[in-house]
């Protein structure tokens, strides 16, 4: 599948979740859908719920696909013993394709010199799709998500997609609103 094709996928509000029985690589639609606020109030609020998280270090670092293939490896592993992966070696390709295009990238907190988080996104128009996330420093997750709203308010973007909520994502913020109202903002943010 070629970057035109899947971008078009991404921008009718469906998103790839592999479960590598599927011949083709499955699409899906969530509703609710999952966002996580952009505006400065917002950030300003995740920011004081996760202050323990951002003084827990004083150098933390973010880049931007500086280990695009290590955040994509690390994503696709299991978290837990006996957890399945969905994002396997065709959800890999697809991210690659995607970052060939300059429509995906990792963000990435480092501490240390090392690699301290990342999070996959997939960015059309002024909307950016949180796709995965990883972790492997204490707080570090944490201070990626605020590291990476802040940035992609300052590029310009007005729609963080996270697809579906867990109980934290909920505790740094995100809201889930309906379907309907997903797709409106989402065509708001691939409008120029």
């Amino acid at each position: 599948m070629d970057h035109h094709a899947i971008l078009g996928l991404y921008a009718q509000g469906l998103f790839p979740m592999d479960d590598d029985d599927s011949a083709e690589l499955p699409w899906w639609v969530a509703d609710p859908r999952t966002v996580l606020p952009l505006d400065d109030a917002s950030r300003a609020a995740l920011r004081r719920r996760v202050r323990r998280s951002l003084r827990a270090r004083d150098d933390w670092e973010l880049r931007i696909s500086a280990a695009f293939d290590e955040v994509i490896e690390h994503c696709g592993r299991p978290r837990a013993p006996g957890d399945g992966v969905w994002l396997t070696p065709r959800m890999h390709q697809l991210y690659r394709v995607l970052h060939a295009a300059g429509h995906a990238q990792t963000f990435e907190i480092w501490a240390d010199g090392r690699l301290a988080a990342g999070l996959i996104a997939v960015t059309l128009g002024r909307a950016a799709m949180l796709e995965s996330m990883w972790h492997r420093v204490p707080h570090a997750g944490n201070v990626l998500v605020s590291a990476t709203l802040d940035a992609l308010a300052r590029a310009g973007a007005t729609l963080c997609d996270i697809q579906t909520s867990t109980p934290h994502t909920l505790r740094l913020g995100a809201v889930e609103i309906p379907r309907e109202e997903y797709e409106r903002r989402l065509a708001d943010a691939l409008r120029w």
